[in-house]
């Protein structure tokens, strides 16, 4: 198993911000494959100053050796470093992790997540995310304001919380509680400010008799995250400035884009290409190593898991 690392747009910080963070994670990239052109590693990395050696399945990096698929495939680079991954770790069983790249690269498609769900016909695909004091979950992503209530189906709700908890348990991913948000101001005010809510005290009737967990809601969504008790609490937001609002008023950058319900666990940093720094070496790479962090941490777990089953 390894972890499948796209190559994001090639005129973003993706590459930059993956380079400095193998310096500091040193020979925990051994478990990195970076699916990625040469030319555009190569722009980087001079950009950078540091020393590197570039060979035929693998870069060096200030001493860090990290595995590459080189790619020579005509296109976006971003699209088909991720189309490659992709293949890789359906075939392999790794984890994958993108590198940003923008709305514009997918053909049809406003984002990562919308692409999944269309790829693997699966729309309960779901937008988690975690930082070292905050888990959050999205039950809509890029969705207008104007639709919401329509689209917030029982069974949307429904399928996309189970979808998350599934994936969470089988990665044996530390949850305790579930606190999930209203759609309404005050969630609704016991129907003064409309009847949506409803649907959400349906949903957690429903998971309460198949879960062994804690939930509750709805809870305003100005405030619920007054309610929370312990880094383990799931905070599950109905929308996406609702939940990000609150996530990276607290962490910044700092924190791990996750998507669950794929046949494989993805991972991204929580930010985007940041198109002003290409090329500068200012981009911070703190974000983009803890999201690392996480999907090795993970690896080792999958891994530890599968030799103490034999």
């Amino acid at each position: 198993m390894k972890i499948a690392v796209t190559q994001g747009h090639e005129k973003g910080i993706g590459l930059e911000v993956l380079f400095k963070s193998c310096l500091m994670l040193g020979d925990r990239c051994e478990h990195l494959k970076l699916f990625a052109y040469q030319s555009s590693v190569s722009q980087t990395l001079d950009a950078l100053s540091i020393p590197y050696e570039i060979f035929s399945e693998s870069i060096e990096i200030g001493g860090v050796r990290l595995g590459v698929r080189w790619l020579s495939k005509k296109g976006t680079q971003s699209f088909s470093s991720l189309e490659m991954a992709m293949r890789f770790c359906e075939k392999t069983g790794s984890i994958l992790f993108t590198l940003p790249t923008s709305k514009d690269q997918f053909p049809k498609h406003p984002g990562h997540t919308e692409y999944f769900r269309d790829h693997y016909q699966n729309p309960d695909l779901g937008m988690f995310f975690s930082a070292p004091d905050l888990q959050v979950l999205l039950i809509t992503d890029h969705v207008a304001i104007n639709q919401l209530s329509t689209i917030l189906s029982e069974k949307l709700l429904y399928g996309r919380i189970r979808e998350a908890l599934k994936s969470l348990s089988k990665w044996h991913w530390p949850i305790e509680r579930i606190l999930i948000s209203g759609l309404n101001p005050h969630a609704g005010e016991n129907g003064l400010i409309g009847n949506e809510d409803a649907r959400i005290k349906n949903v957690i009737d429903r998971l309460r008799d198949e879960e062994a967990l804690s939930m509750s809601g709805p809870y305003p969504g100005d405030t619920m995250l007054l309610e929370k008790k312990s880094p383990r609490d799931l905070l599950v937001y109905l929308f996406h400035d609702q939940g990000l609002g609150v996530f990276k008023g607290r962490q910044g950058f700092i924190g791990s884009n996750i998507t669950l319900g794929l046949p494989y666990p993805r991972f991204s940093p929580d930010h985007g290409t940041s198109f002003s720094l290409f090329g500068k070496n200012q981009a911070d790479y703190r974000g983009c190593a803890y999201a690392l962090d996480e999907a090795l941490g993970l690896l080792e777990k999958i891994s530890h898991g599968k030799n103490s089953s034999h």
